[in-house]
């Protein structure tokens, strides 16, 4: 994107203040988003030129957060859907952790998550429908650890329930800020007729124009069918009792419906957003997509894209098309992990360290096909 505010232009961002500098990290007095060393997102593909760092699959534990509660604030930003976790501010509740072996330091603590559509990294040049980027915060390295899981829809796909819970937490948001608006404009509205005839509110006019352009947004006008389902789930939604109860059960990030594969390919880059501080993220790139329905897809698009704040103003950034993410970069050195390197931990403790002879023996859990084959016998799916 070549444009003013485009990512090529994102050198002159002042990022002072930011999520990211809450964090005490390496260099965090200087925007890097001009600097061609060490930049995410990238492309990898079938030849990696470093080795995996890792000894076992990551360990992921569930932590003690709710969907719905307040330790996991949903915000809908300009470039990205987002969830900042809590900090933990004693024994419990604890967030989601995760345990790298390459960590040196053991479990850490998740941060975030962000969402951007489509994907930031690419596989041999092919770029998903989203990406989901789970970042832990390493305080002895002032680095972050980001698992990267691509979201892939399909017609054939079924419902994700569990990613589901997600969505509709962002669609409370979502709803919020619209209620929000429509009730702005209904304020205004009544305040205009109080002048006398013939006599303009040209605040009202503005605001007006952009709310009704907004909720009937030229780029979805294809979408109007979904987007009149999308609107009367959503009311089905708020009236649900059985969707309350999921999104007030505790939320795992590595649930099977979102994990499918314990191989990635693995850098160490940047922010893909300002400040872009370089050698700030230690990358690991799921081998194996997460399946969504196209509808879910939809609803993704439809709250990130079509998304006003309560003043009824249109937050997306996106280009026109559909895009918030950061094109890749100059490509770096990065490592692929395969069953090489090591096998699942239910295999191990079935078969040993080298797993199982045949590797899919009965009681492990399902094969799924890695994107590419780099190395090794395909990726093998989490243990539970």
């Amino acid at each position: 994107d070549k444009s003013d505010y485009g990512p090529h232009q994102w050198h002159k961002v002042v990022s002072d203040g930011d999520f990211w500098h809450t964090f005490d990290l390496k260099d965090s007095g200087s925007n890097q988003c001009d600097d061609n060393k060490d930049q995410s997102p990238i492309d990898v593909c079938v030849h990696p030129r470093g080795n995996c760092k890792e000894t076992h699959e990551m360990r992921p534990k569930s932590g003690d957060y709710r969907m719905n509660g307040e330790f996991m604030m949903k915000q809908i930003l300009p470039n990205k859907l987002r969830i900042v976790m809590a900090p933990r501010t004693g024994e419990e509740p604890d967030p989601p952790m995760v345990d790298f072996s390459s960590n040196g330091r053991g479990i850490t603590d998740m941060t975030n998550i962000d969402i951007k559509i489509p994907s930031e990294h690419t596989v041999c040049g092919r770029r998903f429908d989203a990406e989901m980027q789970y970042f832990t915060y390493h305080p002895g390295r002032h680095k972050f650890v980001a698992v990267s899981f691509f979201l892939e829809a399909s017609p054939t796909n079924p419902r994700n329930e569990h990613l589901q819970k997600m969505i509709d937490a962002f669609r409370r948001e979502y709803n919020r800020d619209k209620k929000k608006c429509e009730e702005k404009m209904k304020m205004m509205s009544s305040a205009a007729h109080s002048f006398a005839s013939g006599g303009k509110n040209r605040m009202l006019e503005d605001n007006s124009t952009l709310y009704e352009g907004f909720f009937q947004d030229d780029d979805w006008h294809e979408y109007a069918t979904e987007e009149s389902t999308i609107n009367s789930i959503s009311e089905e939604y708020n009236q649900s009792s059985s969707i309350q109860r999921e999104l007030s059960m505790k939320w795992h990030p590595f649930h099977p419906d979102i994990q499918k594969t314990v191989h990635f390919w693995g850098y160490d880059g940047s922010f893909t957003e300002p400040p872009c501080t370089s050698d700030s993220v230690s990358w690991k790139i799921m081998d194996v997509p997460t399946p969504i329905s196209e509808f879910q897809l939809l609803q993704f698009k439809q709250i990130l894209f079509n998304h006003v704040d309560e003043n009824c103003r249109r937050t997306s950034v996106h280009n026109s098309d559909g895009s918030v993410a950061r094109p890749t970069q100059k490509s770096t050195k990065y490592y692929k992990c395969t069953r090489d390197n090591y096998v699942s931990d239910e295999e191990r403790t079935i078969c040993g360290d080298r797993g199982c002879n045949p590797p899919f023996g009965e009681g492990l859990n399902p094969y799924y096909p890695p994107l590419v084959d780099v190395t090794g016998p395909p990726t093998r799916s989490p243990s539970n």
